[in-house]
Formats: C-alpha cells, structure tokens, sequence
C-alpha cells in the first residue's frame, strides 16, 4: 500500500503562484454534496483504477478518514469474508456479527445489513 501511494503521489505537481481549488469531479456545477458521494458509493462500484486518488487524499481530511475510504474502495477492510479468504476465521466464521445470517463485506455492512445499515443510513442523514 505504501507503494501505491508513492505511486499516486508522483503525479502531484506544486506550483508556484497559484492558488489551489476543489473540484468535485463527479458533479462539478452542483460540488460536492453528501447524498452524492453516497450515491457513488451505493449505486455503482468503480473499479479500482478508476478511482481518483484525488477522491481520498485531501489535506481537509483527517488521515484516519482518507486511509478508511482508500481501503473501502480497495477492498482490504477487515470484514469477516476477507478474513476467511486470507485463511484467518473460518468458514462457520465469515457471517455477520449481527446475527442476521448473511456474510459480512463491505457492502453488507454499510448498506444492506438490518442493523449496521440502518446505523449508516442514520449517520449518512
């Protein structure tokens, strides 16, 4: 991971004499607005090239919050399924710790689980 990160840094240029901007790029008339980020995030999974680091790596973010959504999109979150495919848990394992029967990724944990889901739903309003 930190190479990826060297990696993506490479690009950045700083330049002298001009003022940086933010621009959200997936709505750049209307900028950036919560139920627009979650609508990218629940209605459609980029793939991971197409991810821009730019989307992560802001300075006006807390670090913890950029490395949380860096391995979101990149599926490396600790969720119970990537823990039995690395060989960790086991199979009787991998299922929500909800109770609700289903396997525990990350798609089920922030949007679709009974409990978690609605817990985000609720942070997300």
């Amino acid at each position: 991971m930190v190479d990826e990160c060297k990696t993506l840094l490479l690009t950045v240029v700083l330049q002298v004499d001009i003022d940086d901007g933010l621009t959200w790029i997936p709505d750049p008339a209307a900028g950036y607005i919560v139920i627009g980020a979650y609508r990218i995030l629940t209605y459609r999974t980029p793939p991971h090239d197409c991810v821009s680091a730019d989307l992560f790596w802001r300075k006006e973010v807390p670090l913890i919050v950029s490395m949380f959504a860096w391995r979101l999109f990149r599926n490396r979150l600790s969720t119970k399924m990537n823990l039995f495919r690395r060989g960790i848990i086991s199979h009787e394992a991998r299922f929500c710790v909800s109770g609700c029967g289903l396997q525990e990724i990350e798609n089920h944990l922030f949007l679709t689980c009974s409990l978690f889901g609605q817990i985000w739903q609720l942070v997300r309003n």
